[in-house]
């Protein structure tokens, strides 16, 4: 068999269709993101822009090609509202960073009257939920239930964001 080399990039989700919602993901987060991410390029080079601005305009179009791309998830769509409503040149924070995430979690709860073990573990529970309901986009506005349907979308997402920026990153300095 004659085997054809095109190109030395490995890629990373495969550009035919199918029907793996992972892939699917990262296709529609590749065509959503490399043109904005060209468009700030061309823009960059042609007029002086501050540092700051120019963060600013790439972390919203970061975040918009991630809200565009998992339209049939409710935290999308939240997300994608405050985005669209929000100023372009001051987008809005939409959910914590993975700083303060850290930070929150790491503090410890202050001491207090012992309760029985059920009750602390379903204090410890709640306390839990109302971190994740602070932490997924929409999620002020949603009941636990909901939460719980949707927060297993997000996190796949924010790992499947990830892997497309790394790749992205590693085909630049390449």
């Amino acid at each position: 068999m004659e085997r054809q080399i095109i190109n030395k990039r490995k890629r990373v989700f495969s550009l035919q269709p199918n029907k793996n919602p992972k892939a699917l993901f990262a296709r529609r987060y590749v065509s959503h993101l490399v043109p904005a991410l060209k468009k700030i390029n061309m823009k960059k080079s042609s007029s002086k822009t501050n540092h700051p601005s120019f963060e600013k305009t790439v972390k919203h179009e970061v975040d918009m090609a991630f809200a565009l791309s998992a339209q049939e998830f409710a935290w999308s769509r939240f997300l994608l509202q405050k985005l669209l409503s929000s100023v372009h040149d001051d987008p809005v924070r939409t959910s914590s960073s993975p700083s303060e995430i850290l930070e929150r979690s790491s503090k410890k709860q202050g001491g207090g009257k012992h309760q029985d073990r059920d009750e602390e573990e379903g204090g410890e529970i709640k306390k839990r939920l109302k971190e994740l309901q602070k932490l997924l986009p929409g999620g002020e506005e949603m009941n636990m239930e909901e939460i719980l349907s949707e927060i297993g979308s997000y996190i796949v997402c924010l790992e499947l964001q990830m892997i497309v920026l790394k790749s992205i990153v590693q085909d630049n300095i390449s």
